[in-house]
């Protein structure tokens, strides 16, 4: 049986594909109502401690309610510091309604954020100073497809892809220079875990065809990678949705994970092991949509039980949702989960 370890040397030693000595617990994003239905009046770092999470997150958007550029009178949509129209819903993040370069020619006079800003951070040094040395702390950054698409809107960057290439190119490069400069601020300033939080899919398949995948947004996403693991860090990546023509690629990159491998998809994450687990981390899949907002305990404690049979044995995993613990997500059965987890989850695997 492995000696006890920190919560940081838990998460390294999965993300190195080594077995630790309990299977670590993540989550990036856990919804604020979700923590004080659980543990009444607490802030992000006492449910964080409480529920015996293994890393350490900025676990909200950099946007508020109260500190963003509305563009209308009955404030429901904003600007954000990229140009982009968002709004808010129930969720954390805001989703983008309408980019800036809806013209070719609107690039010309664009000019996007500074990395440099003193705020580009948020309130990441707080996060830092709070887990440095005892979890490991994540940082969302972005590769080759959220920022560009957002620019453009995702549906004109994806007819890009066949209508004007060399326009994807032009804003890839320009989201890029940003996003790696920043993130590797981040990793300067403590970030010990690099999540590329950008999706490529939905539950059929990804968005654009593997061969554009590839002259496209691979490599971003290689770029991404290799200075995330230059300046010091690991690398998860992220996509929701049905990946599967597509992860020869991504695990070719050099990422240390791969998250969250969405169930409701069809992404199995046992034959996901069975062929990559050799090569990248695995970090899923407890599928938070039906299961966690309105399954029973009973099902829940099955599903973690599934996971850590088809992933966790021999190391190499890491327990989390299929996406994050949103605000329709049953605060029981996301303790339920927990619980099932610190129930079998200790090397040798109890399943």
């Amino acid at each position: 049986m492995p000696k006890e370890m920190s919560a940081r040397e838990r998460v390294f030693c999965a993300l190195e594909r080594r077995v630790p000595d309990r299977v670590p617990l993540y989550e990036a994003v856990i919804d604020e109502h979700v923590m004080k239905a659980l543990l009444p009046g607490c802030d992000y770092y006492q449910f964080n401690e409480w529920i015996g999470l293994d890393v350490g997150s900025l676990n909200r958007s950099s946007w508020r309610r109260d500190n963003v550029e509305y563009v209308d009178a009955e404030k429901t949509h904003f600007r954000d510091k990229w140009g982009v129209i968002r709004a808010f819903g129930p969720e954390s993040t805001p989703y983008p309604v309408r980019g800036p370069i809806q013209e070719p020619e609107d690039l010309k006079t664009y000019r996007p954020p500074d990395p440099d800003a003193p705020d580009a951070l948020g309130h990441l040094p707080e996060v830092v100073a709070r887990y440095q040395g005892k979890k490991a702390i994540v940082w969302i950054g972005r590769d080759a497809f959220f920022n560009p698409s957002y620019l453009r809107g995702v549906e004109n960057y994806l007819m890009d892809m066949l209508l004007n290439p060399g326009l994807v190119h032009q804003l890839v490069e320009i989201c890029l220079a940003h996003d790696l400069r920043l993130m590797e601020r981040a990793i300067a300033a403590g970030v010990e875990v690099v999540v590329l939080g950008d999706d490529y899919a939905d539950n059929k398949g990804p968005m654009m065809s593997p061969d554009h995948f590839r002259q496209f947004i691979l490599p971003g996403l290689k770029k991404a990678v290799d200075a995330a693991h230059r300046a010091g860090a690991y690398v998860v990546k992220h996509t929701d949705g049905n990946v599967t023509p597509l992860l020869d690629m991504i695990v070719g990159t050099g990422v240390d994970g791969l998250n969250p491998i969405e169930p409701a998809a069809g992404m199995d994450i046992g034959r996901v092991k069975a062929r990559y687990g050799d090569r990248v981390a695995l970090i899923g899949n407890i599928d938070c949509g039906a299961l966690l907002s309105w399954g029973s305990r009973d099902q829940v404690r099955q599903a973690v039980k599934d996971c850590l049979k088809a992933a966790g044995q021999n190391g190499g995993y890491i327990l989390s949702s299929s996406n994050s613990i949103h605000s329709s997500v049953k605060p029981e059965n996301y303790l339920a989960m927990v619980e099932a987890l610190r129930e079998l989850g200790t090397y040798p695997l109890k399943v």
